[in-house]
């Protein structure tokens, strides 16, 4: 389950997400098995009558274990509860990692969350690049993302639960079908990998090699991501910025250039698209404007670069890479 991330995670400092559920208990106890040092770090969202009795009993496995534990009460979440929840969680996350000076942020996600992950972009309509949602390693600003598990079945999960008599607290909000993530779930993804889970644990192997290439079609020039025009790779830029594209999303993407969310910005420039932080400038001098002009850059594009104190000549070089 582990050793291939053993050389990262015993040369980091280590920050284990715990929601004492079946999948972060699991991973607790491999760690403590692999003798790999790490802390805790608890979100409590006040959402079920069992959440003071799961944060009082991760504070005494931490304490048993001689662990340090980071604990947050979330606040009351009326609307989007995932999205706002998990928003909150990453706030989170990165708050302790960048204050304490944490290498690694270790998160439990396995096989069927990937899977799951899988079908719900496939039943609403993607492209290559937001199928494989989840990776192992991931880079973030102030942390790296380890998922040790991503390759592990719940199924396997349960199995060592069971076999190590360890406790953990099953969260029945997962039964709300309600929330798509859990219909789907229920519906779907368990079933089938109780089923066919070799064959999806291949599957992904081959998707995971195949990324690969295109994860190598685009270059960064200070902050801008460049690439030709290609569905798939533009989509995964703007998830590297930050914004997963929805199907309209990448339609607008792909006929001209604006803003998406307010906060990425993509333009044109001879057959490669650039897309970086959308940037407001109130006054750009006159001369830079012209600058801009003669270069033909477009206006999206004019602030940022000013902002930055990018050359028009520079970023012309870059984009006949």
């Amino acid at each position: 389950m582990i050793e291939q991330y053993y050389n990262i995670l015993t040369q980091g400092k280590n920050l284990l997400a715990f929601s004492h559920g079946s999948d972060s208990s699991a991973l607790f106890f491999i760690l403590l098995e692999k003798n790999i040092e790490f802390d805790l770090i608890f979100i409590n969202y006040k959402t079920r009558l069992s959440s003071d009795i799961e944060e009082q009993s991760a504070k005494e496995l931490a304490k048993k274990y001689n662990k340090k534990i980071f604990i947050k009460i979330a606040p009351k979440i009326e609307k989007n509860f995932e999205a706002n929840a998990r928003q909150v969680r990453y706030d989170f996350f990165n708050e302790i990692c960048k204050k304490y000076h944490y290498d690694n942020l270790i998160l439990a996600h396995n096989l069927n969350d990937k899977f799951e992950w899988f079908l719900m972009q496939v039943s609403k309509g993607a492209g290559f690049m937001e199928l494989l949602g989840f990776k192992d390693i991931e880079q973030r600003e102030n942390f790296t993302i380890i998922r040790p598990l991503l390759n592990t079945s719940k199924n396997e999960i349960i199995n060592f639960l069971k076999q190590e008599n360890i406790k953990y607290f099953n969260d029945e909000s997962n039964q709300n079908e309600k929330y798509f993530r859990n219909h789907i779930r229920i519906n779907y993804t368990n079933e089938f990998l109780l089923e066919f889970e070799n064959g999806v644990k291949n599957t992904f192997k081959y998707l995971e090699k195949d990324l690969m290439f295109f994860e190598n079609k685009f270059d960064v020039f200070c902050g801008i991501y460049i690439c030709f025009k290609h569905e798939s790779v533009i989509a995964k830029c703007f998830k590297r910025l930050g914004i997963l594209l929805s199907f309209k999303q990448r339609q607008e993407a792909l006929k001209h250039d604006g803003v998406i969310s307010h906060k990425i910005a993509i333009v044109y420039i001879q057959n490669k698209a650039l897309i970086f932080p959308f940037t407001i400038c109130e006054k750009i001098p006159k001369e830079f404007k012209e600058n801009y002009r003669k270069a033909k850059i477009p206006k999206l594009l004019r602030a940022y670069l000013y902002q930055n104190h990018i050359d028009c000549n520079e970023l012309m070089q870059a984009l006949l890479k």
